[in-house]
């Protein structure tokens, strides 16, 4: 099945974030080529998208122009680049607005803190080792290749993942593992090994759990919501943060308010 690439204009490009520790999130992009099966993102997005998630993407055509403006007006702050969207999906190669964004904002002393499944956030490895105002965290749900393609068909395979989040570390960015969500009965010996992961790039690691959403009824989506609804997210949580801090590393949930 071939995506469907929409130009539109945006009339922002900072909005307002309700994450902790988080002034402003951008998005230079509405849907995600990725095509998670979890991904709650859809709900946030036009019914076009969000009905064939993974199938349509929104660029915003003008996302540079706007940002050149607003930056001049807001208040320095940390914007997390992206929120609903992976800032480095395939469209990215061609677009590169998310280069032209990152470039800006780093120019005008914002944090940037960049989360993507992809390993194209590597072609911008100049811009990142330049400012000590950028890090980049890599969502690392498994490392079973297998279930990867079922869960995340198009994202970067996880261990492609993996190689450049050690990339950026041993280059001097600051890196960070998102576990989540956590997939459902993931067993506690691939746990170990992300968290080794984190480790030994020196990543903090944040976790979240598999939060069940309405569009979750069918096909895989719904198996495993199915079994989400019956997990102890708390001893596994426990067990996370056990584990975390026995190995030395950093861990916080996600989503603690």
């Amino acid at each position: 099945m071939g995506v469907s690439v929409i130009r539109k204009k945006s009339r922002t490009a900072l909005g307002k974030s309700n994450l902790p520790g988080v002034d402003y999130t951008l998005n230079p992009y509405t849907g995600c080529m990725h095509g998670c099966v979890y991904c709650y993102a859809r709900l946030y997005c036009p019914q076009e998208v969000g009905e064939r998630w993974g199938a349509v993407v929104i660029v915003k055509e003008n996302i540079a122009e706007i940002l050149a403006k607003e930056i001049r007006k807001k208040r320095k702050g940390r914007v997390m680049v992206s929120t609903i969207t992976d800032a480095y999906q395939p469209v990215e190669r061609n677009e590169r607005l998310t280069r032209k964004v990152l470039e800006m904002l780093l120019n005008s002393g914002f944090r940037v803190s960049i989360q993507t499944k992809s390993d194209l956030v590597l072609r911008d490895l100049d811009l990142l080792t330049q400012s000590k105002l950028a890090d980049v965290g890599f969502t690392i749900t498994t490392l079973d290749e297998k279930l990867a393609k079922e869960i995340e068909p198009n994202a970067t395979p996880p261990q492609r993942r993996v190689k450049a989040l050690e990339r950026l570390s041993s280059e001097g960015v600051k890196t960070w593992i998102f576990l989540g969500p956590i997939i459902p009965e993931l067993d506690e010996s691939e746990i170990k090994e992300i968290i080794e992961i984190a480790r030994f790039t020196s990543s903090m690691l944040y976790y979240d759990i598999y939060r069940v959403k309405s569009f979750m009824k069918t096909g895989i989506e719904g198996i495993l919501a199915e079994k989400a609804r019956k997990m102890n997210w708390k001893t596994i949580t426990t067990k996370i943060r056990e584990i975390c801090h026995r190995r030395g590393v950093k861990v916080a949930s996600a989503f603690w308010y």
